[in-house]
């Protein structure tokens, strides 16, 4: 006990009555009821068990003159600092023979207390003052004991089960729907029976703790289909923080974000809409993996190529790399496909789908994307080369401003393209590496980079295996035959092992009827190598032959990556990039020659081509501007669209997904 009881102390139970202790020693302590119930019986307690109810607070003591004053906690000081003035004035008013607790009482009260301490006549209402008044007076009217403590609220739950609950609630809700409450308080039971073998400490919550959580969550809902990007805003940043995680590469969100933005090409021409692929790290806010790719579809290639490229750093700046041990991706085209999962799971990640309409269950990607398109695409400075200021990056078009709007087209999207290819890339790679490298609010003050820098050295990464990662990236299979030389051929490219030639040789000698058809897996973003598996009828199991080399590579050519679609092309710039002063050097203005009239003429360089004389030339110039009939010019119409269009559809078909030249060191 924190005093030594006196008789004559007052103590008050839970229920505010007065008890008088008129008895102690050592053995026991004896209670005389105070007020209006003193004709109860006294109440004679063992002193351990008395010393017992004073420690835990059921009694309070009331010291007499012999002891000093308890202080008071800092909520009591505030409480009587607040009360003071009030129960002054209602004191004097009370003498003079004002009701307490009065209307007519209290406007005057509340007129003196203005008047005297300059305090709001509407800061406390009447029932406030009125308790205050009762309990001084309970106090026999003395301030300081009329003031109880402020009971604190009991923790419901301990950090273990708390962080057990977090983790095992935010990967179901990600999953899907949670409307079924049982149905995901029954699987959280059995998920806390598992773990407690492993944590004892982890302790099952109640289902009223567990169904508040979603209802919580599910508020979300309501949110973003309202439309309002900035309570959207807000709410990303609420679910960024209820999320916890613990370490870096523990989650990492991927998604696509398409832009109304085109390029110039190598050629001096404006290519297609550019796309992006995102992977970030939740822990750090750390942007992983950032590639581009121009005039394509999501697809498995895409996805593929963005999750490969969290296992490699970017560049000097962006260091950043590692396993992921959970992957969230949405139920889009390339996220859903069976390559896709079995490339993940194969690098011992966990993979977890989110609905498609649902981004909001990836809170850190969607927040980075709304980040990224605010600050580079729509917001960012950019010095032009005469030495102007731009707002917004050229030739980039936003979102449309209303339902009522019209789609931006893609012809307009082309004129307007004003940046190369080359230069975009550096723009967000210099970008990316500002972004990691400023303060962020979700964490601290700190930055990304000194984040995943401190998590590092707390909790070192998972070594990457490279050459798992290259194996586990030849998703893609095709049956080409196995030539007797030991070569196969794959997307216009040979390659051969001297093991696949003595494979070869040995099959067709001990069956010369043998079918020689093999599977190959290969990575179509990395044409260096491929993976054989040979199935012959001569042997008792299936043939593996891993990094089986392309035949026209030499040895520095196999030092970095090279895709199928550059060999083939034989273009010397790579095709994918990685988006590794943001100063531009060059802001390209397109300028088209305008016709004379709706006719399109021939040009000279095609006219001059076919060795026609000035006669002929004229002669064909007639017949083009020659009337025809309706019928004939509308099947003609038709005929000039259907090759429009196939033309169109050629020309989308040929990847032009462009990926930075900087590989792993």
């Amino acid at each position: 006990m924190i005093h030594n009881p006196i008789v004559g102390d007052t103590y008050f139970d839970e229920n505010r009555e007065a008890f008088n202790l008129i008895f102690f020693d050592s053995d026991e302590a004896i209670l005389k009821p105070l007020g209006q119930r003193t004709s109860r019986v006294s109440l004679p307690i063992p002193r351990d068990e008395f010393e017992q109810q004073v420690e835990s607070g059921y009694f309070r003591p009331e010291f007499n003159l012999k002891h000093d004053i308890d202080a008071l906690t800092e909520d009591q000081k505030k409480e009587v600092k607040k009360r003071e003035p009030y129960l002054i004035e209602l004191q004097a008013l009370v003498d003079a023979g004002h009701s307490p607790t009065s209307p007519k009482t209290m406007k005057l009260l509340k007129s003196n207390v203005h008047d005297k301490f300059h305090i709001g006549i509407h800061k406390h209402g009447n029932s406030s003052i009125a308790r205050w008044w009762k309990e001084y007076k309970d106090a026999d009217y003395k301030l300081k004991k009329s003031v109880s403590p402020r009971k604190r609220q009991p923790k419901r739950t301990d950090t273990a089960s708390e962080n057990f609950l977090n983790q095992f609630f935010v990967d179901t809700w990600v999953k899907g729907s949670t409307a079924n409450i049982s149905a995901g308080y029954d699987a959280y039971k059995k998920a806390v029976e598992a773990i407690q073998n492993q944590n004892d400490a982890i302790m099952l919550l109640s289902a009223s703790t567990f169904q508040r959580r979603v209802d919580s969550l599910n508020k979300f809902n309501i949110i973003f289909n309202s439309g309002n990007y900035a309570e959207i805003k807000r709410a990303l940043r609420t679910l960024s923080k209820r999320i916890k995680t613990s370490y870096v590469m523990e989650r990492v969100e991927m998604d696509r974000m398409s832009l109304n933005l085109c390029l110039i090409d190598e050629d001096g021409q404006p290519t297609d809409s550019v796309d992006i692929y995102i992977v970030i790290d939740c822990h750090s806010r750390y942007p992983l993996s950032v590639t581009y790719e121009l005039g394509c579809a999501e697809d498995t290639i895409g996805v593929v190529n963005s999750f490969k490229r969290i296992f490699y750093r970017t560049s000097e700046s962006l260091n950043a790399f590692g396993v992921a041990n959970k992957v969230i991706v949405d139920n889009g085209p390339g996220y859903k496909s069976a390559a896709f999962r079995n490339v993940v799971q194969r690098l011992g990640c966990d993979l977890i789908k989110a609905p498609s309409n649902e981004p909001w269950k990836k809170p850190f990607v969607e927040s980075f994307i709304g980040t990224l398109r605010s600050e580079f695409f729509e917001g960012g400075k950019f010095e032009g080369p005469d030495g102007k200021i731009i707002i917004g990056l050229p030739g980039f078009k936003g979102k449309r401003t209303s339902k009522n709007s019209s789609p931006i087209s893609s012809d307009n999207l082309k004129k307007a393209a004003a940046i190369n290819v080359e230069e975009f890339s550096q723009l967000l790679h210099d970008y990316l590496v500002e972004y990691v490298n400023q303060p962020h609010s979700s964490l601290n003050g700190k930055t990304p980079q000194q984040v995943w820098d401190e998590s590092v050295n707390q909790k070192p990464l998972v070594p990457v295996n490279k050459a798992l990662v290259e194996a586990a990236c030849h998703y893609k299979e095709e049956t080409p035959k196995l030539q007797h030389r030991g070569t196969v051929r794959v997307d216009h490219q040979f390659f051969y092992s001297e093991e696949l030639h003595r494979c070869a040789r040995l099959a067709k000698k001990l069956n010369p009827n043998q079918d020689m058809s093999v599977v190959v897996k290969y990575d179509p973003d990395d044409a260096r190598w491929v993976t054989v598996i040979a199935d012959f009828d001569c042997y008792e199991t299936k043939q593996i032959f891993e990094k089986v080399e392309n035949r026209d590579l030499i040895d520095e050519q196999l030092e970095a990556p090279v895709s199928f679609e550059e060999l083939n092309e034989n273009k010397a710039s790579v095709k994918r990039r990685d988006i590794s002063t943001l100063k531009i050097s060059q802001i390209i203005k397109q300028t088209t020659r305008p016709r004379r009239d709706s006719k399109e003429v021939e040009s000279v360089k095609k006219n001059a081509s076919k060795n026609l004389s000035v006669a002929e030339r004229i002669k064909q110039s007639n017949k083009q501007y020659t009337k025809m009939p309706k019928s004939t010019q509308r099947a003609k119409d038709k005929e000039e669209d259907k090759n429009s269009k196939n033309k169109r559809k050629r020309k989308n078909s040929l990847r032009d997904d462009r990926q930075t030249e900087m590989w792993p060191v």
